[in-house]
Parts: structure tokens; sequence; C-alpha cells
């Protein structure tokens, strides 16, 4: 029954984030590019974290002292479930951007709205379009958007993490951005264990940033064991 509720009040909720759309299509038109960027991020972060919380669940996030005072950043993070998106948008602290499946530019509303945050949508079935993906994503970040990637590629629908592909660690290095990792933890138990609504306690760590001045920054194989092992030990401690 609680399942059920859920997603009838997810519905009701997203015909009202169409409805608001709407408004900002002409709110587009007559406000300055600033304003309607940060209401937008307002309304983003809202949406973001009463999708959560409307589970039952609640969160917690360590390690915001670690966000540096730019904008010049790129997150690395685990994949666990579909939650994990709106856990990053709501609750880390800045308004960021993901790189997103090209699956998601077919969803009426939904993908509009993923244009405005700034997410990019990558075709993974092309590597030629990839690649175009991410330097639209490097460019991004240069202009002081922060973005989050996936480097396992899909959820592991678990606490166990997958193999990072190597690909994934092109974009940082092409906007010559900051890296930042952080762990998720428990995402995949509100929905992906049994594809019922579950309140569960989430954990959000955002780790010590790595710059390009570095010495591993350039070194992508070491790069990604690091990167790897830092957010696998997080989630083991969290």
């Amino acid at each position: 029954m609680k399942s059920l509720l859920w997603k009838v009040f997810f519905i009701m909720f997203m015909l009202f984030c169409m409805m608001a759309y709407l408004v900002f299509v002409v709110l587009k038109l007559i406000i300055p590019k600033k304003t309607y960027h940060r209401w937008v991020q307002k309304v983003v972060r809202f949406w973001a974290r009463t999708t959560v919380l409307s589970t039952g669940s609640t969160i917690s996030v360590e390690g915001q002292e670690h966000l540096p005072k730019h904008r010049n950043i790129c997150f690395i993070s685990n994949h666990q479930g579909m939650f994990d998106i709106p856990m990053v948008l709501g609750f880390i602290g800045i308004p960021t951007g993901f790189i997103a499946k090209q699956e998601l530019f077919k969803v009426p509303i939904l993908s509009h709205w993923m244009r405005e945050i700034p997410c990019v949508f990558i075709d993974r079935g092309s590597a030629r379009k990839a690649m175009d993906s991410f330097k639209t994503s490097a460019e991004v970040i240069k202009s002081g958007h922060p973005m989050v990637i996936f480097p396992e590629g899909t959820r592991s629908r678990s606490n166990q993490m997958g193999e990072f592909h190597l690909g994934s660690l092109k974009l940082p290095i092409m906007a010559d951005a900051t890296i930042i990792p952080i762990a998720l933890k428990g995402s995949w138990q509100i929905l992906e264990k049994d594809r019922k609504i579950h309140k569960t306690h989430l954990k959000m760590r955002i780790m010590s940033p790595i710059t390009p001045q570095d010495a591993i920054y350039h070194d992508k194989h070491a790069l990604a064991e690091q990167l790897h092992d830092a957010i696998e030990n997080a989630l083991s401690g969290m």
C-alpha cells in the first residue's frame, strides 16, 4: 500500500513539475539569465529533496568542507540506484548537473528540466557521439557548472561497486577540473531490491579533492584505481 501511495504522490508531483515548467518557459524570456538559473536551481533542489524525503528516508552528509570555492568541479561517484541523482541534486550543497544516458532525452518535460540544470545526454552506442558529449560537458564545467559522472556506467543495485570505465575520466581532464570523489550508500534499498518503496537511511560522503596539480591526475589508470579504492573504502566505513 505504501508503494502504491508513493507512486500516486510521485505522479501528481511530476504533473506539478510539468505545470511549473510551462511557467519557466515564459520566465526564461522575461527575466535576467542569472536570475532564471538561480530559480531553476531552487526548483530542482526542491524536487530532489521532496523525492527523497517523501519515501520516509533520512540522509546524512559528510565532508562538505571539501567543496572548493571555485566551481570548476567534476564529481566522481559510485552508482547504487535511481535515487542517487535526487540525493546529489538535493543534498550535496551546490548546484550540479549530470552526464545522463541518451534514453532520458526522450522523456517529455523531464528532459527539458535536465537540459536547464544543465545535464548533458550521452549516446553510449557511438564513440564519436560520446566524445562530443564529453566535449560539451567539459565546456559546461569550464563555465562554472559542476558535473557528476558515474564511471561504473550502470547501477550496482547493491553496496558492491563495479569496475570503473577509464573513458569516463577523460571528462575532468578535458575540463582541467578538480575531481571530487563522493560515496553514496543506501539508495538501492529504497526501490531496487524488490521494486517497492522502502524508507532507509541514506549516506553521502564527500572526499578530499584531486587537483590538476597532483601528480596522479594525468595517469588515468592510477587515478581510476585511487578513486575506486577511495570510494570503496568509504562505503565500507559508512
